[in-house]
């Protein structure tokens, strides 16, 4: 009887530490759970650009911490998804500005001609002049995008691009921009783009031309987007 009443004790003993451990994995579950959402609205390192090539492929991020609210970028990415979409030229003079068009001291000079989008599948086909200086230039080169925003639970919100179809001039690109809500109306801008070039611009493109002619473009592309939103901001003050 004795003995029966030592394994029933054990068993009640075994039978509690399951309980309290189980307990303590729902708490670590939940903590890591919270942690997981309150982490990217913390404050992260800003105004840095880096690229790193693997596999053929470049990926280079931009981030920058700007002065303005909430409210105010949205109407920003907001423009810049209808702009894409509708009235792609007119990027260039804001979000676009300066990153293409521009006819000295770049190898490779991006014209845009014309655009339209097909509201069916999302999709919007460009055309493009591409010069690349003193070597050849490329006419009508087709590239169809794909471009959307969607907005987290956490308040954070996305501006995606995706290349569906482009010649011979990309394998694959992919760009994501987005916007992380600080404290005191500040947020912080990141731009993430991935590019791996179609089989001509993978030769003439080697790591060092890719700063001069590709990452430069991500940064300005960022300025922009901080300037607008600054300017808007301090336009409603």
């Amino acid at each position: 009887m004795q003995e029966f009443g030592l394994k029933t004790t054990n068993r009640n003993k075994l039978h509690f530490c399951t309980c309290i451990f189980l307990k303590m994995k729902q708490h670590i579950i939940l903590f890591l759970f919270f942690f997981s959402l309150v982490l990217p609205l913390k404050a992260l390192p800003t105004d840095s650009i880096w690229t790193v090539y693997k596999n053929g492929e470049f990926t280079t991020e931009c981030q920058q911490r700007v002065n303005a609210s909430g409210i105010v970028v949205s109407e920003v990415t907001d423009n810049l998804v209808f702009d894409f979409h509708h009235n792609p030229s007119h990027l260039f003079n804001w979000a676009l500005k300066e990153l293409g068009l521009q006819e000295k001291g770049n190898e490779v000079i991006i014209i845009h001609k014309s655009s339209t989008n097909d509201e069916k599948t999302g999709i919007t086909h460009g055309l493009f002049d591409i010069v690349i200086q003193n070597v050849t230039t490329f006419k009508n080169v087709r590239v169809d995008a794909k471009v959307g925003k969607t907005r987290m639970n956490n308040g954070i919100s996305k501006v995606t691009a995706e290349i569906q179809y482009s010649s011979f001039l990309l394998d694959k690109a992919f760009c994501v921009f987005t916007v992380i809500p600080q404290k005191n109306n500040e947020q912080i801008f990141i731009t993430n783009v991935k590019i791996k070039f179609g089989w001509f611009f993978n030769l003439f493109i080697t790591r060092k031309r890719y700063k001069s002619i590709v990452e430069w473009r991500v940064r300005k592309f960022t300025d922009n987007m901080h300037l607008e939103s600054e300017n808007r901001q301090k336009a409603k003050n």
